[in-house]
């Protein structure tokens, strides 16, 4: 398997500076202009507008520009039926990550297939034992000044609670006079649930660029009990042999 051009991985960190390390496309490459194409089983709405309590929840709802319901916890067969062919295939790293709400790994089957769009940058998800774990669109449609919401609501998201917002550095190969602007919603602020798993969002642009914006939906559901016995122990936290193994 090929691994992800250097490049390319840096033009993604470059245009939201992620920290952590779409349906109405064509077919082999959405920017050809083809026909689109869809899943029978994508819902158009995420969930409900709110619980059985009156509690406001976050929601995905389809757009004429893509709907991230059928991408989000899909196969890779599914998510190539909506995007075509992938542009790049790869992996960087041989663990997943949860913060739920301490950060923790655990050991999981990891690709990343990144995807051209008509309407989008591109489109990179980051698949977890063969389900869409992460969807990155990069490059959102807007004019005039960058407003969060207003970003969240060109790809249908709508989310609840008020995010952390921050102003992180842009990485390696960005110019010291860029700007980025980024807002995170955790699992209690963003009351997310698709495919009845809970999902954290991220938000970055720079420069206030709608083209250098790019919105992250990152699975955050808490570990099964397969997943907990995969956990992988920080380096030297690792717990000591027993007596009887050393005497062995």
């Amino acid at each position: 398997m090929n691994r992800p051009r250097s490049g390319m991985l840096i033009a993604v960190l470059l245009t939201a500076c992620s920290q952590d390390g779409a349906s109405n496309a064509s077919a082999g490459g959405a920017k050809s202009g083809a026909g689109q194409k869809t899943t029978a089983d994508a819902p158009e709405v995420s969930g409900p507008q709110s619980n059985s309590e009156g509690v406001e929840l976050g929601q995905v709802k389809s757009t004429p520009l893509i709907n991230l319901n059928a991408l989000v916890n899909k196969t890779p067969e599914q998510v190539d039926a909506v995007l075509g062919s992938p542009k790049d295939v790869g992996t960087d790293r041989i663990s997943c990550v949860r913060f739920v709400p301490e950060r923790v790994f655990f050991a999981c089957e990891q690709e990343i297939r990144v995807y051209e769009h008509q309407q989008f940058e591109q489109i990179r998800i980051e698949f977890e034992d063969g389900h869409a774990a992460m969807v990155a669109i990069s490059g959102l449609p807007g004019d005039g000044a960058f407003e969060p919401t207003a970003a969240l609501a060109s790809v249908g998201v709508t989310l609840p609670g008020t995010p952390f917002h921050d102003n992180p550095a842009l990485g390696m190969g960005g110019d010291p006079s860029d700007v980025v602007d980024r807002w995170e919603w955790g699992n209690s602020k963003a009351r997310l649930r698709i495919d009845e798993l809970e999902f954290r969002v991220r938000l970055s642009v720079v420069n206030n660029d709608w083209r250098r914006a790019k919105l992250e939906l990152i699975n955050n559901q808490p570990l099964t009990d397969e997943q907990s016995a995969k956990i992988k122990l920080p380096r030297g936290a690792e717990p000591a042999p027993e007596v009887s193994e050393l005497q062995e």
